[in-house]
């Protein structure tokens, strides 16, 4: 992607040709079988917006999110952030940074300690920050009451709460520590629909509140029409298309992109649209197709979709899309 229209001012994360292989069998021969999770990714998060991140399962998705914050380590490329770039930084520096990178998980259980009391849960990232104990107590207080819930359950254990309330748990930890990017992966596809809009809303009044830039992953389309600012479509380990929410869910270029909203049930986005049934399972991240990744699927795939890889290039104003043959 040659040009994002953006100023460098509005920009918090750039990141470039990022990709985040797994060696599979072969590896310790030095003939690796790698898994490209994530294969070449260009994208900038903007100050202040939702970047929404969309796609099947497997498409790599939470791999992405889980690199930018360098819980895993990036087979190659760059992801810039307040100058620096995090796939090159020591340990040290990174342990630093991390201050103003934190994530929410999908799963409020398994992501909180079940023998930490939620005060010390909270306090965690404090602690290794070496903020005294007063203002660490403060703060936590701060925190409890923020995201709606109250100071006595702060000597309680996870297991007391409901799924709601341990991923309100989960947001205050990310936030102790005022971070400016919060990658929220899947944050509430546990959570009963009834409880979803409660924490979606929270979120966005936090991110009013606190000036945070948001990566939110889900597969839910409906979710992430919501909350998004711009939307991202990944498939097998590729950025293919990325627009304005609005613009990408009125008008997508990119078949597969089509494909997904089509499945959007009546009453949402999609109405309207005829459902488009795609064929074949998607290609495996060991072995992807020559060419355009979803061209093993897609109804306008041509001779040039074989044998060119498209790049994601601006078929519109502020709408990016891989693809020869957009529209």
């Amino acid at each position: 992607m040659s040009n994002q229209m953006t100023e460098p001012s509005e920009v918090l994360m750039s990141v470039r040709d990022l990709k985040v292989w797994y060696g599979g069998k072969g590896a310790l021969f030095g003939n690796p079988d790698w898994v490209r999770a994530v294969d070449g990714v260009t994208l900038d998060i903007l100050k202040g917006e939702t970047l929404g991140l969309v796609g099947e399962s497997g498409c790599g998705k939470s791999s992405l999110g889980r690199a930018l914050i360098r819980l895993e380590r990036p087979h190659s490329g760059s992801i810039l952030f307040g100058g620096e770039d995090l796939a090159q930084v020591s340990p040290s520096r990174l342990r630093t940074l991390r201050r103003d990178m934190q994530m929410v998980f999908q799963d409020p259980m398994s992501s909180l300690d079940p023998r930490m009391t939620i005060r010390r849960i909270i306090a965690e990232g404090l602690v290794i920050a070496g903020v005294g104990r007063d203002e660490r107590n403060v703060r936590v207080e701060e925190l409890i009451q923020i995201v709606g819930l109250r100071k006595e359950h702060l000597d309680r254990y996870p297991h007391e709460f409901s799924g709601g309330q341990r991923q309100r748990i989960g947001i205050a930890r990310a936030l102790a520590l005022r971070p400016k990017l919060v990658v929220a992966d899947e944050p509430v596809s546990a959570l009963d629909v009834s409880v979803q809009s409660q924490v979606l809303n929270l979120m966005k009044d936090l991110q009013d509140e606190f000036g945070l830039t948001y990566l939110f992953i889900a597969h839910d389309l409906g979710v992430v029409e919501y909350i998004s600012d711009r939307v991202g479509v990944m498939y097998l380990g590729r950025l293919v298309e990325l627009a304005d929410a609005e613009d990408l869910y009125a008008r997508p270029m990119m078949p597969y992109t089509q494909a997904l909203l089509s499945a959007i049930p009546d009453g949402e986005a999609a109405t309207g649209r005829s459902r488009i049934i795609l064929k074949g399972d998607v290609p495996s991240p060991r072995n992807p197709p020559s060419g355009c990744p979803f061209r093993t699927r897609c109804w306008r795939a041509e001779a040039r979709c074989a044998a060119e890889v498209p790049q994601l290039q601006e078929v519109a104003p502020r709408h990016w899309a891989a693809c020869h043959f957009p529209g």
